[in-house]
């Protein structure tokens, strides 16, 4: 590996396996619907995002909602991962991944977008931290004065307080202010799109904030050591089997996985 990323390091201390397998092996799996659905949410953001730094203005909806469907149809290119029980049902639930998609874009337009004030989108960061081997990278979706944001899609209200335990928050923060010397305020704008099993029933926005402490910095790099260890020893543990995302249905590498007793043909669609 030749930077760390959120997303690779919080893979790694989810499941170590899946970690070896999407970032050293280069086994790419394809998406699954949920993060179709977060896709083609971003890239109406970053649509809407980068014309209103000019025109301080929101797109009209139905801009906004060509956007999510271009980037949903963009992020199945390649296949669309399905755990096999729901494989014969793969059009009716890519349909509904599409009408969930619109519909947070819709939350979004109505309640997100106008609160924020974007000062750059989708910034890439390169930072070296002095006795960490690998520098840290990645690109933040938006950045306010002071404060850091990202977009989550989903079908159900977070726990109050999970953001206290996701890494996303605290690594993109420390990389904010290593170039400004602002610790900001970050903030999960949840746009939930719940569905019955007659199809929708309502949508929402919920948002969780975090100003990061020392604390927070602290175990961040507590878990990046970690993590460069790892990559030394070339020691990867895999995820607890009680854990939710040790199952077929969103572990695309799981009818594949020696830790759970499976053989290693590829099965996906």
């Amino acid at each position: 590996m030749k930077a760390i990323h959120q997303s690779s390091l919080g893979m790694a201390f989810r499941c170590g396996e899946q970690f070896r397998r999407r970032y050293l092996e280069k086994e790419i799996i394809p998406p699954g619907i949920a993060a179709g659905r977060g896709t083609g949410v971003h890239a109406a953001s970053k649509v809407n995002l980068l014309q209103k730094l000019k025109s301080q203005k929101d797109m009209p909806l139905s801009d906004i909602q060509d956007a999510t469907r271009d980037g949903y149809v963009k992020a199945f290119k390649n296949g669309v991962y399905l755990a096999k029980e729901d494989q014969p049902a793969k059009d009716k639930l890519l349909n509904e991944g599409l009408e969930d998609a619109l519909r947070c874009s819709k939350v979004y337009l109505e309640a997100v977008a106008p609160q924020i004030n974007p000062i750059a989108i989708e910034e890439p960061f390169h930072i070296e931290v002095p006795g960490i081997e690998l520098p840290l990278e990645g690109t933040m979706d938006y950045q306010e004065k002071p404060k850091v944001g990202d977009l989550k899609t989903t079908s159900m209200k977070w726990p109050e307080g999970r953001i206290n335990g996701e890494i996303q928050p605290v690594f993109y923060c420390f990389s904010h202010e290593s170039t400004t010397n602002v610790r900001p305020e970050f903030v999960y704008h949840i746009l939930i799109a719940r569905r019955g099993k007659d199809g929708p029933t309502s949508e929402e926005l919920q948002e969780q904030k975090l100003t990061p402490t020392d604390a927070h910095y602290y175990a961040l790099f507590a878990k990046i050591r970690m993590f460069e260890t790892m990559l030394n020893k070339g020691v990867f543990p895999p995820a607890n089997p009680t854990a939710w995302w040790c199952d077929p249905k969103w572990c695309g590498y799981f009818y594949t996985c020696p830790y759970v007793g499976n053989n290693s043909s590829k099965q996906w669609v």
